[in-house]
């Protein structure tokens, strides 16, 4: 993971430096948050160019401007996902505090995994009211109700003043 003043070239040069010590940027998020740039990057190599990218990761911090956060992680593979529905929740509606917290309460409840989620706010010509837009990829446990789970997201719905909808995806 990185962060740092935006500007351009960041993606160019963390790619760069991973390919020149020899290792393959696999999975990314990446995207401007304010005024900064974030990175959550996966790659992977042989271990004695994994080992190097490590070593060299100041060298890219002041190449790139960023403060970097390295940690080894594993493929989760096929098994966690097995069992799992993939789907996708959006909500949207006026701006205010709390909504996330709402929703997502209904999801750990629930033990549904966030798999992937962006929110923004748009601010709207007629109304200069800000609308907050959320979009979620989760995987629900093969053995949740439904049903149960709509009414809990109609609950937050009215209560939050939103409209969710909740709809299979691939992820």
């Amino acid at each position: 993971m990185a962060i740092g003043p935006d500007r351009p070239g960041i993606v160019s040069t963390v790619s760069a430096f991973l390919a020149e010590r020899g290792c393959n940027l696999e999975d990314s998020k990446m995207s401007v948050l304010g005024e900064d740039f974030s990175l959550a990057v996966l790659f992977s190599g042989e271990k004695n160019c994994v080992d190097k990218a490590q070593a060299d990761i100041k060298i890219l911090e002041t190449l790139a401007g960023l403060t970097t956060l390295l940690k080894d992680t594993k493929n989760p593979g096929n098994s966690r996902k097995a069992s799992a529905l993939n789907y996708k929740l959006e909500a949207f509606g006026v701006d205010h505090t709390g909504i996330v917290t709402e929703i997502t309460a209904v999801l750990h409840k629930n033990k549904i995994n966030v798999e992937n989620m962006e929110t923004y706010l748009e601010e709207p010509s007629a109304s200069g009211t800000p609308v907050f837009h959320m979009s979620v990829k989760i995987t629900l446990p093969s053995d949740l109700p439904l049903i149960r789970l709509k009414e809990e997201l109609t609950k937050v719905e009215a209560k939050q003043n939103l409209k969710i909808t909740l709809f299979p995806s691939k992820l």
